[in-house]
């Protein structure tokens, strides 16, 4: 009965398109238990049209001072209180057109600043699976949701450089697993035999069937070990790069599996067999099946492998966190790994398990092993970004608010890393100076999603307000330390 049900739920939400916008409201997790399909980050697929062009906005002269000069990395007495991270996060395809010009960046996070933020995740690997930073092997990003910018100019170094004299943390996120955008089949996938070999492979009703031609974005598969490798030359060609010494930390994101119905190739299925010890004498239908070809590709029946497989999935993403932990740490030892994930744990159709090794509470779910508790990732991270995209911010009368996941989210990590609390402001209606309050006191650090919507719905005032009553509850007396280049580093002026 359990499966029936489970079944019944997935058909539900995957039938229910996901798209992102910079004025969409956000989906409400809450309604479903398992919101497998669910992403609420928006990255690399929001409208990149600005609807608060910050070159137009007065109150962001360049010339303006940003207030008074001290230096974070000045060792403070043993009874001073520094700044915990409050973080903005800059995603590259809704921000695309907005950072296009040096006064535009310089302008946006002079407001950022000005408003309480003292970091920013800045992406640099968009979903199309190019760079905005200097790449060897991956294609510069000149057009986006089609916006063109033609930069003479590295943007993540512009970036990073105006916001080291600010005094900001600046941490670069990447999309990790995504690797083209299905409208108008752009991307690396599309145009690259390297990724092209990788591309995750869906079982469908219809088949099996290559991901770029449904309904989700264009995805490579995660164990294989040609996506290992891009991922951690990606990250070496980054923090090994002179002009990016001041850069804080790296952000995974999308590190997941996109769906329950994915990866289904060749490859997968030898190196399932190899986790295993077996054959799977039924490919894929020992894993799930469908009842008709007519049945919604969610509304698939368990296999007898079907608790293996999820395992699987999870330890192939464990395996893919740690290999990259050991690629930064390599070059950078001081820069921060982080991942962010949806809050409404566990999350086994993405692969996704962030929490503790030792949270073995999730044995218990009718789809894990007694075993799946062993594929937490935690342990690898500097810290985790726990995206607790809620409508409702405060409460425990149900598991659907902000302060609700932030207690669940300690109890699954079990101590094994810090974690900041982040929401999404996409709504218009957001109690913005509540939830930031409540996550910069309750954990140890804040990111809002995103510039764009911060923007579109002006929650600028109303942050900065959550901030001030944070710092002052916290006793605050002292900036955030944050990364600063190297003086033989230092960019010329």
């Amino acid at each position: 009965m359990k499966k029936q049900l489970f079944s019944f739920i997935i058909c539900l939400l995957m039938a229910s398109p996901v798209f992102f916008s910079c004025s969409k409201e956000p989906e409400n997790p809450s309604q479903d238990p398992l919101p497998v399909s669910q992403d609420p980050s928006g990255e690399a697929s929001v409208d990149p049209v600005s609807d608060d062009p910050v070159s137009e906005d007065p109150s962001l002269d360049e010339s303006a001072d940003p207030g008074p000069s001290v230096d974070p990395n000045y060792i403070a007495p043993t009874d001073t209180v520094r700044e915990k991270p409050m973080v903005m996060w800059i995603d590259a395809s809704a921000n695309f057109a907005r950072m296009a010009k040096k006064s535009d960046i310089t302008a946006t996070l002079k407001k950022a600043k000005k408003y309480g933020f003292n970091g920013i995740v800045v992406g640099i690997k968009p979903g199309q699976g190019t760079a905005l930073y200097e790449s060897e092997f991956l294609k510069p990003c000149t057009t986006l949701g089609g916006v063109t910018v033609n930069r003479d100019y590295d943007y993540l170094e512009y970036v990073l450089q105006e916001a080291k004299k600010l005094g900001m943390r600046v941490e670069a996120s990447a999309t990790v697993m995504v690797m083209g955008e299905e409208d108008g089949n752009t991307g690396a996938i599309y145009d690259d035999p390297y990724f092209a070999e990788l591309e995750c492979v869906e079982w469908l009703p219809t088949g099996l069937q290559k991901i770029s031609k449904g309904d989700t974005f264009a995805a490579i598969n995660p164990c294989h070990p040609n996506t290992v490798a891009y991922l951690k030359r990606m990250i070496t060609e980054i923090f090994s790069n002179p002009k990016y010494a001041a850069l804080d930390g790296f952000c995974l994101d999308y590190c997941r599996y996109m769906n329950a119905n994915s990866d289904f190739s060749d490859y997968s299925r030898h190196a399932f067999e190899e986790y295993i010890g077996q054959e799977v004498e039924n490919w894929p239908e020992d894993i799930y099946y469908y009842k008709t070809p007519q049945t919604a590709k969610g509304d698939y029946t368990p296999g007898p492998l079907y608790n293996q497989w999820m395992e699987w999935r999870s330890m192939v993403i464990k395996n893919v966190v740690g290999e990259a932990r050991e690629a930064l740490k390599a070059v950078r030892p001081d820069a921060d790994l982080s991942v962010w994930a949806a809050a409404w744990y566990p999350l086994p159709a993405n692969g996704q398990n962030w929490g503790s090794t030792k949270y073995t509470s999730v044995d218990s779910q009718w789809w894990a092993t007694q075993n799946y508790h062993t594929t937490g990732y935690a342990e690898y991270l500097d810290y985790f970004q726990l995206g607790a995209y809620y409508n409702k911010v405060t409460g425990f009368g149900g598991s659907d608010t902000i302060e609700y996941a932030l207690n669940y989210c300690r109890n699954i990590l079990k101590g094994d890393c810090p974690f900041w609390g982040t929401f999404s402001v996409a709504g218009s209606n957001f109690k913005a100076q509540t939830a930031t309050k409540l996550c910069l006191v309750k954990t140890d650090g804040c990111m809002v999603f995103d510039l764009c919507h911060i923007s579109a719905h002006q929650y600028w005032e109303k942050i900065k307000a959550g901030v001030d009553d944070a710092w002052k509850e916290l006793g605050v007396n002292w900036p955030l330390k944050v990364k600063q280049f190297p003086k033989e580093d230092t960019p010329a002026e």
